[in-house]
């Protein structure tokens, strides 16, 4: 019998702490060398012990059972439940997999408990699962394997006739609830002679306790960080930490938080990865990580049969495959240019093409091409067994040259090492017996890599740890926090199996059976609690939402701490926090950067019209949109997006009116208006398929049928409308100066009436243009009002300017002319021409406006300023606005000032 004592845990976390806090202590107490007691979890021992008993014979071989992954366990429920549902007509609207979770949480109930459910007492859904659990173990027999409560209990019955030697002595460290194999466990130890003790984490006497109140659970989580800055901060050399029953609801809250106190150099990206001293129990599902992520997606766009653009967007802009350093511009223009001229999904072959199509016109995508064909080529085609798709998914992410070119961080090694973790419980798949494609492979990885936990070895000591409450510490630390201490949060609400009657899970006392069960549960995890630390702060919420909340009955008897609170601050509340000179940060300084560089004489600014709106509606929306030349990327649409729709339109109208004239619409037969008209769309659409490939032929068709019905009843609008006209012409482009400025005019149409008059339409297919800022000082919806002031010559005077409503209902001509002048002056319409005198002082009004406009814009005003954030509907540039900013430090400013402070 060994001599070498074992210490058992119920996680790896926990595990590794107590060798970590052992090895601490030996060191303190200044010993070179110790007896250190292992300390495994329970499976890893009982593996252990197993594999032992099968090397020496004592357990034969041939009737050693598979033990069920807890994939593999899903998966064969779901078979299962699928294959009953079969017979029920309304069997697809089930949710399998939920049902699957219920029904094995019901078996190991079941199975563990010894529970029997009389067949009295069977209602219709446990019947339903008895007959699931039924084949369920008919299914494991053939396959030689059982499901982990079972294997469980065969390892139990071994381990008592196995002569193997065991530990002399045994400590059972963390286990809150103790199960009954576990009890069977420490039963069959003592039988043994193993002694069995538990293990201490927890101090012996209990913490010196407050309950504080704050407003919701968002003053919580600022409260518990600011609280730990402040106690690190009286205390360096102390240990703490921070507990919650929704640490994964809260989990990226937290984080931010104690990033933006402890660490806000980390905003940087070069230094995103630094060490951070403090550590969540709760890791993150493996495919949240990057380089897995990318895996993944590369996987799925070899082996999909249709491509998502998004999909194929984040592969191009990652940096962990192919030349991603070498290439990464080349593959950024790709992007874009993948937005306008694909539809929203693809094949690989179709993408490979268009790459081939973008290299040939100049674009350096030569690695990537070769990536990809050489991947093709390397695609199985074939289903085959799971144990082989490990190698074959990485003989693909080998050609795809994953994880990239640059060096990869110590994150991403334990990442990668996570996923040959990954990798081999696919490969476990094969006890199912199934050959799986391509598709269902890389479909069943990603299941793996979303429920599979990564969790990251910590390089540094931990000063914080955060916990889930259900989670021990090795230890007892100086100071704990914890959060959500309300009474519909702790103690939990009870959750029945929903496949057992409730009766029997009550008398069985089976976890979450009841709220006695739950009661009695949680006030175990509040003893421990109570003796994890020598200071204890509980928090609950009075608010969530609109809901008054009260606190958990298990903080009747702690004193309530009343006294304020401070709570953190996230990085930009601390950096706008400059409100009082006595308070001013003494590294931040404030600087007026609202005016940009002048525009220079011969300087040229593209974006025509809109230039000008963008100017008078938000300056900075000119400065960064149209002069700095950034814009949002193309987001593809299934078929045709509305501004694409609206440009067909605009085609479609062109194509009609040119060589004619109002009088060849009205004396056009139906014959010819339907030929006519035929031909335009037609022509249209040709035009469009040569230059697109975004559109299905089914598509193309609705679209002919969508614009014939559209133009037409706006043709025959216009022809009841009898207003006599000849074209001047339809998208007329003429470039104009003004003040300084060139802008390209685009004109829909021009036409001239029978007074000699010109008039300006502009088509538009969506809402109506607002014209009541025609009338105003600052004229934020200036396409037109530019048109008639700067385009015309001496010749021809402006007679109106209209809005053309092409819509499929209410078609009309929205805008003024110089007709709405011949009303006395009280009764006109729009309401905004009451303040002139006649249509000319209206025109010296536009064209005195936006040349105030574009003086602005010459001289470089770039402020971040406007009357409606609703006008910032069409503006591409709303990020770099940082709007949200903006209202905090307004909001701050405004606080101050209110205080006496300096705004």
């Amino acid at each position: 019998m060994t001599l070498k004592p074992l210490i058992l845990c119920p996680s790896a976390r926990l595990a590794r702490s107590i060798q970590n806090d052992i090895a601490k202590q030996q060191i303190e107490a200044q010993k070179s060398q110790w007896l250190s007691p292992e300390v495994q979890t329970l499976s890893q021992w009982l593996d252990r012990i197993i594999e032992e008993g099968l090397l020496t014979g004592e357990i034969v071989a041939q009737s050693s059972p598979y033990a069920l992954s807890v994939f593999n366990e899903q998966l064969l429920w779901e078979e299962v439940i699928t294959q009953s549902l079969k017979k029920n007509a309304f069997g697809e609207l089930f949710d399998v997999s939920g049902l699957a979770k219920a029904a094995m949480e019901a078996n190991r109930y079941v199975v563990a408990w010894h529970l029997h459910v009389p067949r009295e007492h069977q209602a219709e859904e446990s019947r339903q699962f008895m007959l699931w659990q039924h084949a369920f173990q008919t299914r494991c027999g053939e396959l030689n394997a059982l499901e982990s409560v079972r294997y469980l209990d065969w390892q139990l019955s071994h381990l008592a006739n196995v002569s193997s030697a065991l530990p002399s002595r045994i400590e059972f460290a963390g286990f809150d609830q103790t199960a009954p194999q576990e009890k069977r466990l420490r039963d069959i130890l003592m039988q043994r002679g193993v002694e069995v003790a538990d293990y201490i984490t927890t101090a012996s006497e209990p913490a010196q306790t407050h309950h504080v109140g704050l407003e919701h659970g968002d003053a919580e989580c600022r409260a518990a960080v600011a609280w730990a800055a402040q106690y690190l901060n009286e205390h360096p050399k102390a240990t703490i930490a921070i507990v919650t029953p929704r640490l994964s609801e809260i989990r990226n809250q937290l984080a931010d938080l104690l990033d933006d106190v402890f660490y806000p150099e980390s905003v940087r990206p070069s230094l995103a990865a630094m060490p951070r001293r403090y550590n969540f129990s709760l890791g993150t599902p493996l495919a949240q990580q990057p380089v897995i992520q990318a895996a993944l997606n590369l996987l799925r766009l070899v082996t999909a049969y249709r491509l998502a653009y998004a999909d194929v967007s984040a592969m191009l802009l990652s940096p962990f495959w192919s030349a991603s350093q070498q290439e990464a511009d080349a593959r950024a223009l790709l992007d874009a240019k993948m937005r306008e001229k694909l539809p929203m999904q693809f094949t690989l072959a179709h993408f490979i093409e268009f790459v081939q199509r973008q290299h040939d016109d100049g674009l350096n995508l030569a690695q990537l091409l070769h990536d990809l064909k050489s991947v093709i080529a390397a695609i199985p085609t074939k289903a085959v067994y799971a144990s082989q798709w490990g190698s074959l998914l990485d003989g693909l992410l080998d050609h795809l040259r994953w994880p990239g070119e640059r060096n990869i961080s110590s994150l991403e090694y334990q990442a990668m090492n996570a996923w040959q973790k990954a990798l081999q419980q696919l490969a476990q798949l094969d006890v199912l017996g199934k050959r799986i494609s391509a598709n269902q492979a890389v479909a069943y990885l990603q299941q793996i890599c979303t429920n599979q936990v990564f969790q990251p070895e910590t390089e540094q000591v931990p000063v914080i740890q955060i916990l889930g409450i259900m989670e021990g510490l090795s230890q007892p630390v100086d100071a704990i926090w914890c959060m959500h201490m309300n009474d519909h949060v702790w103690p939990p609400p009870a959750r029945p199996n929903p496949l057992l009657p409730a009766f029997i899970q009550r008398l069985a006392g089976l976890p979450n059976a009841d709220d006695s069960v739950q009661a009695t549960f949680a006030a175990t995890i509040h003893q421990r609690l109570l003796h994890s630390a020598r200071e204890l702060i509980f928090s609950s919420s009075r608010t969530e939402g609109e809901s008054q909340l009260r606190a958990s009955p298990l903080m009747q008897n702690i004193p309530v701490l009343n006294s304020e609170l401070p709570l953190a601050e996230t990085l930009a509340e601390q950096l706008s926090a400059k409100t009082h000179e006595t308070l001013a940060h003494e590294t931040l300084a404030h600087i007026d950067d609202h005016m940009a560089p002048i525009v220079n004489e011969g300087e040229h600014v593209s974006g025509g019209t809109g230039l000008l709106k963008a100017q008078a509606v938000c300056p900075a929306w000119a400065f960064y949109q149209y002069r700095l030349g950034a814009k949002a990327l193309k987001v593809p649409t299934s078929g045709l997006d509305n501004i694409t729709r609206g440009s067909l339109v605009h085609d479609v109208l062109e194509r009609f009116w040119r060589q004619r004239h109002f009088a060849d619409l009205r004396d056009m037969s139906v014959d010819d208006f339907t030929k006519a008209l035929t031909q335009a769309v037609t022509l249209t659409l040709e035009a469009f398929v040569s230059e697109n490939d975004v559109a299905s032929p089914a598509i193309l068709e609705l679209e002919h049928e969508r614009l014939f019905k559209l133009v037409g009843d706006w043709l025959k609008f216009e022809k009841e409308r009898g207003v006599v006209f000849k074209i001047v012409g339809c998208e007329v482009t003429k470039v104009v100066q003004i003040c300084g400025i060139e802008v390209t005019l685009k004109i829909d149409r021009i036409h001239q009436l029978e007074s000699v008059g010109l008039e300006f339409i502009d088509y538009k297919t969506g809402q109506t243009p607002k014209t009541k800022n025609w009338g105003e000082d600052r004229i934020t919806e200036p396409q037109l009002p530019i048109y008639a002031s700067f385009y015309p010559d001496n010749t021809h005077p402006v007679a109106g300017i209209y809005f053309g409503m092409v819509k499929t209902a209410d078609h009309e001509f929205s805008g003024v002319g110089e007709d709405n002048f011949e009303t006395e002056q009280a009764k006109r319409k729009p309401t905004f021409t009451q303040n002139f005198v006649d249509w000319q002082h209206l025109l010296n009004h536009w064209k005195t406006s936006i040349e105030e406009i574009a003086l602005e814009l010459r001289a470089g005003e770039a402020a971040t300023c406007f009357n409606d954030e609703a006008d910032l509907m069409y503006c591409e540039v709303t990020t770099l606005l940082r709007l949200p900013e903006r209202q905090l430090q307004f909001e701050r400013f405004q606080g101050s000032d209110a205080q006496g402070g300096i705004v």
